[in-house]
């Protein structure tokens, strides 16, 4: 097997590039493949989010965790490690213009998490330019791997939307601003809610431990297990989309 390298890039913190990071390692963990999450983050959020995990026992041994500083070291890491794992996630800084052209020669696919927020529009704006703009600059812009804006955090109401309409209970404003982004980067058509699951993820362990938890638990634990299925389904969703290729909106570009 060679490893499927998706990579994280976003230029600014804060955008849900380490949610997204953790929810991709659950799912591909669930599936039964074996996962490697390289932490280029100086702040160390993966690395340190799996030394508390492991402290927790909750560790799985599909997943490995390697944290470097130097972006260059994606090379040799990922020549070392692509015929022994499905699939490897590399976690970005918020700042992360100086790797990006890195980043883009070793990923299949480059992911940016994108909240529903005036800020992280602007600054999403500014890493596709950056994609379109690195296209211009290499001779074969076919050999460049797709982007997809991901959106991020947002209201699960709008997890029913089906391209006709705003979905009931979702703000005015947020669904204006959700068209914008939408006519502006065609995303991913699987988006990232706000999931009370996925903080239990980021404080316990990959959404499959959580769930296993839930059903060898007491009355009030396995109450979480539709909880946790459902969670577990988006992530997979989520997964599927990215290895499909599937935008908001068809495209044949």
């Amino acid at each position: 097997m060679t490893a499927i390298v998706l990579g994280m890039m976003t230029k600014k913190g804060g955008a849900g590039k380490s949610m997204l990071t953790k929810l991709l390692a659950s799912a591909a963990v669930y599936s039964g493949k074996k996962v490697m999450v390289i932490d280029l983050d100086p702040e160390e959020d993966i690395a340190s989010w799996w030394r508390a995990v492991t402290e927790k026992g909750n560790a799985h041994p599909d997943l490995a965790i390697r944290a470097t500083r130097e972006v260059t070291d994606l090379y040799d890491i990922i020549e070392a490690n692509e015929e022994k794992y499905d699939f490897i996630l590399i976690d970005t800084k918020g700042e992360g213009s100086e790797a990006a052209d890195h980043l883009a020669s070793v990923s299949d696919r480059i992911l940016v998490p994108c909240l529903c927020a005036d800020s992280d529009v602007r600054r999403t704006r500014e890493t596709v330019q950056w994609y379109e703009g690195l296209k211009s600059r290499v001779d074969d812009p076919a050999q460049i791997p797709p982007l997809f804006v991901v959106l991020s955090r947002m209201p699960p109401q709008m997890l029913k939307y089906d391209g006709t309409g705003k979905p009931a209970g979702v703000v005015v404003h947020d669904f204006e601003r959700f068209e914008a982004m939408l006519n502006e980067f065609n995303p991913l058509k699987a988006m990232v809610p706000d999931r009370t699951q996925y903080r239990d993820m980021d404080s316990r362990g990959l959404l499959g431990t959580l769930l296993d938890q839930a059903r060898e638990g007491d009355a009030l634990m396995r109450g979480q297990i539709p909880h946790y299925e459902n969670a577990l389904a988006h992530a997979l969703n989520l997964m599927n989309s990215i290895l499909k290729g599937q935008r908001m909106r068809s495209t044949n570009a």
